[in-house]
């Protein structure tokens, strides 16, 4: 198992890139502020964008100094599939963390 870490900031940041295939086992976004934001979560197949088609989460708001944790269904990415993530502060708010295995 390994991890990927980022920040996320207020254009759509890649938190995580297959290489080859993986599965991931769970992902935390943390907010360190003192004031609520709202997430937006991306799966993009390789070569594609963030968009409404890519969009797996929308408008989630994580309150101010809480995390938030997606661990009940694993994604399984083909290599260069990303796990974007857009914030709606700048990229010192919120901290995205990826678990995934290589399968």
């Amino acid at each position: 198992m390994a991890i990927a870490q980022q920040t996320v900031g207020t254009s759509a940041t890649t938190i995580y890139t297959s290489s080859g295939s993986s599965a991931t086992t769970a992902i935390f976004l943390m907010n360190n502020n003192a004031a609520a934001r709202t997430v937006q979560i991306y799966v993009v197949p390789n070569g594609g964008s963030a968009g409404t088609t890519t969009q797996i989460i929308k408008d989630l708001t994580i309150d101010a100094a809480d995390t938030y944790v997606i661990n009940t269904e694993k994604l399984v990415l083909s290599n260069g599939d990303t796990i974007q993530v857009t914030s709606s502060d700048d990229a010192t708010s919120v901290y995205a963390t990826v678990s995934y295995v290589s399968i």
